[in-house]
C-alpha cells in the first residue's frame, strides 16, 4: 500500500529546477529514448557530464547529438552496448572506468516487454536479463565509480526505473519460465526482483553510518507512452490505450520528472532502499516488513551472480531476441 504520509512531489512541485550540476557525472541506460532520454536531457540542462547507453549505434548517435544541441551542453557521451548480455555489461563498466574517475548518478531506465519467451545468447531469458539482471550487475561494476563520487553530505544516488506491477514473484528455481512462460508473469519477475534488489543492495552497500555515500531507490511507474509497448502482446496493445490511457497515462517527461526528483531533491538526501510509485503522484511505498523479503533478497542476490558470472563464461554473441520487440533505449 502507498503511505500518504510521504508524498514525495507531484508536477506542481517539480525537482530542483535550477540546481547546477557543474562538474557531476551521470549515467542513464536507455538514455536514447523514451523516459531515459528526458532524463538525460533533464541532467544535461544543468550542466551534468552525462554518459547514455543503448543497443542501437545509429539511434545512439543521434540522440547524442540532439542532447548536445538542445541542452547547449558539449559534455554528453554515447557508449553502445547490448545490456541482456552480461560481457557487455562489463565491456561497457570497463570502457566507463577507464574514461571517467566518479560518477555522481546511475540510473536504470532500459528495458523491455516481450510478448514471446526468448533467450539471449548467454540462455537467460531476456526480460530478466535487460529489466533486472542488467541492472544488478552494471551496479556492481559501478560501485568503485559511485563510492568516488559520493560523500557524507551529498551522496551518489542510483535510480532503478521499474515497472508498477504488484504482487509478482521471483520463480527461483525456473527463472527462464520454461515451463509457465506469459508476458505479465515475465514483467511482474522482473518487477519484484528489482524491488528485493533495492532493499538488499541498500543493506549492503559500504560505508551507510551515519551518512551513505551512494542511495539507492527504485521508481515504479505506470501507464507510459513510450516505444516499449511495441512489445506489449496484441491484447495488451489494444487494451492499453483505450482502457488506462484516457485515466492514468503518462507521457515520458512525467515520469523523468518524477526520476529527477529521486536524483536530486534535498529531502531525499540519505533515503536508501525505498519503493516509489508515480501514477499520478510520486509516493513513498510503505515496506510490507515481511522477514520473507529479506530472505528473497539474499536469495536473488546468489542467483544473480551465478546468472553474471555464467553470462560472461558464454561466447561473445548477438542476443537472439526478435526485432519486433519493444526495446527502450
Amino acid at each position: 500500500m502507498l503511505d500518504e504520509e510521504h508524498e514525495a512531489g507531484s508536477r506542481s512541485a517539480p525537482s530542483e529546477p535550477i540546481l547546477c550540476l557543474h562538474g557531476r557525472t551521470a549515467l542513464v541506460t536507455g538514455g536514447t529514448d523514451g523516459i531515459g532520454n528526458e532524463i538525460a536531457r533533464g541532467l544535461a540542462r544543468r550542466g551534468c557530464r552525462l554518459i547514455i547507453v543503448g543497443r542501437d549505434a545509429e539511434k545512439g548517435a543521434r540522440a547524442e547529438q540532439e542532447l548536445r544541441l538542445s541542452t547547449e551542453n558539449s559534455d554528453v557521451d554515447y557508449l553502445q552496448a547490448d545490456l541482456g548480455l552480461m560481457r557487455h555489461v562489463k565491456r561497457l563498466a570497463d570502457e566507463v572506468g577507464a574514461r571517467w574517475p566518479s560518477l555522481h548518478y546511475l540510473v536504470h531506465d532500459a528495458g523491455v516487454v516481450l510478448g514471446r519467451r526468448e533467450l539471449t545468447a548467454e540462455g537467460i531469458e531476456s526480460n530478466f536479463a535487460i529489466n533486472y539482471l542488467s541492472r544488478f550487475a552494471l551496479t556492481r561494476h559501478l560501485l568503485p565509480l559511485l563510492l568516488a563520487g559520493g560523500g557524507p553530505e551529498r551522496a551518489a544516488r542510483i535510480v532503478i526505473v521499474s515497472g508498477a506491477a504488484q504482487g509478482g514473484k521471483v520463480h527461483f528455481e525456473d527463472v527462464n519460465l520454461t515451463s509457465n512462460f506469459a508476458t505479465l508473469r515475465a514483467v511482474m519477475q522482473s518487477c519484484r526482483a528489482n524491488d528485493l534488489f533495492t532493499a538488499e543492495l541498500a543493506q549492503r552497500l559500504p560505508s551507510q553510518s551515519p551518512d551513505p555515500q551512494v542511495t539507492v531507490t527504485c521508481l515504479k511507474i505506470g501507464v507510459v507512452k513510450t516505444q516499449i509497448r511495441r512489445g506489449f502482446p496484441l491484447w495488451m496493445r489494444v487494451l492499453v490505450p483505450l482502457l488506462f490511457d484516457p485515466l492514468l497515462g503518462q507521457t515520458p517527461q512525467d515520469a523523468a520528472e518524477a526520476a529527477m526528483r529521486l536524483l536530486l531533491a534535498k529531502d531525499l538526501e540519505g533515503v536508501t532502499g525505498a519503493l516509489f510509485m508515480k501514477i499520478r503522484k510520486l509516493k513513498r511505498i510503505a515496506p510490507d516488513n515481511d522477514p520473507r523479503d529479506r530472505e528473497d533478497g539474499r536469495l536473488l542476490w546468489q542467483l544473480s551472480e551465478e546468472l553474471a558470472a555464467r553470462g560472461l563464461a558464454f561466447a561473445d554473441m548477438p542476443a537472439r531476441r526478435s526485432m519486433a520487440a519493444g526495446v527502450a533505449g
